[in-house]
């Protein structure tokens, strides 16, 4: 039996794991966020260290300081995104 695809997020399941969160650090170390929409989000610091983010929109979204370190970003948007202090970018 074949493997399920991943399910994908929507703009609101994907906020609403992320949650309003204020300024403390996330820690989304290891999602799946697979083509979600993110466009927009505020993942100020947050710990994206090992995540899926392939085919995520992240246009326009606010990473300043994040960690990707071994994030996956193939085909994800990063149109105007934020990226600046952004660490594990190569």
């Amino acid at each position: 039996m074949a493997d399920a695809a991943p399910q994908r997020l929507g703009r609101e399941e994907a906020l609403a794991l992320i949650g309003n969160m204020g300024s403390r650090i996330r820690n989304m170390g290891g999602a799946c966020l697979q083509g979600a929409d993110l466009s927009t989000a505020d993942l100020k610091r947050a710990n994206l260290t090992g995540a899926n983010l392939s085919n995520a929109d992240l246009s326009g979204a606010y990473l300043r300081g994040a960690n990707l370190t071994n994030a996956n970003l193939a085909g994800a948007d990063l149109t105007n995104t934020n990226l600046k202090g952004a660490v594990g970018l190569h």
